[in-house]
């Protein structure tokens, strides 16, 4: 495609907002509306720098946010592509425990210590009051990195959507990816919000830590499309051990 097909918008000198900003902006616009397919070589720095009025580090800038969403791609000798659109099933299972410890170079695994059966009754989360009286399972585990107990996490599953989900082996499974895999259920959003805690007993106790010390108190939930709620979680972690990132929503890359 021809440079000038492509419709940039240059910069404006006047408007508030970085000039970096505003050519991000533009590029992932051009992006996402599918003016540049999958596999599509962003046109070479300098014509961008024309096209948008600006210095090629302001074009460099606006072009590593969009490597940083996962939009484009740079190879060495090569120059920048269109990066493929994150696949549904991927979005969650990179924003799981394990794959945010194999981001820092840890092994994760998990140890169970509770999973039993019940239903949706007045103490469980917010998000799920308008499913009393629901089938769900209730799962406790120990979250490690690299043999070091990093987590206490609390999960609530709906199980309309997914029966029989007791029946794997969490110890040794991912519940995202049984999810995903075997059920065929896409998560489409996850909220989170954190705040930080003071060990107690019992958590000081199963992270090897001692009461009162600082950790990371993060709630999350798992929704589907049309904002249906399928899981909540309550999750601890040792603040020295663990560091919190994230990514909300799949409509941020399409």
């Amino acid at each position: 495609m021809n440079i000038s097909e492509l419709k940039f918008t240059p910069a404006d000198l006047s408007h508030p907002l970085p000039l970096y900003y505003q050519v991000y902006q533009d590029l992932k616009s051009i992006v996402v509306s599918g003016r540049l397919n999958p596999g599509d070589q962003l046109p070479p720095e300098l014509e961008l720098c024309k096209a948008y009025h600006v210095g090629r580090q302001t074009v460099r800038q606006a072009i590593a946010r969009l490597v940083d969403d996962h939009l484009l791609e740079r190879f060495s000798g090569r120059g920048t592509f269109i990066r493929a659109q994150v696949d549904p099933a991927r979005f969650y299972l990179d924003r799981s425990f394990t794959q945010q410890m194999a981001e820092m170079g840890i092994q994760a695994h998990s140890k169970v210590l509770r999973q039993s059966l019940g239903v949706i009754d007045e103490s469980a989360p917010a998000v799920f009051r308008s499913s009393l009286g629901s089938p769900c399972l209730y799962l406790m585990r120990l979250r490690f990195g690299n043999q070091q107990p990093v987590g206490v996490q609390t999960s609530l599953i709906l199980l309309d959507r997914c029966p029989g989900l007791d029946t794997f082996d969490f110890n040794q499974a991912s519940l995202y990816q049984v999810l995903s895999t075997h059920y065929r259920l896409t998560i489409v959003q996850i909220s989170h919000s954190v705040s930080a805690v003071a060990a107690s007993s019992l958590h000081a106790d199963l992270l090897q830590t001692v009461p009162g010390s600082p950790l990371l108190l993060v709630r999350t939930a798992a929704y589907l499309a049309e904002r249906e709620p399928i899981e909540a979680t309550t999750s601890y972690y040792r603040a020295d051990k663990y560091e919190f990132s994230t990514t909300h929503t799949l409509t941020e890359y399409t």
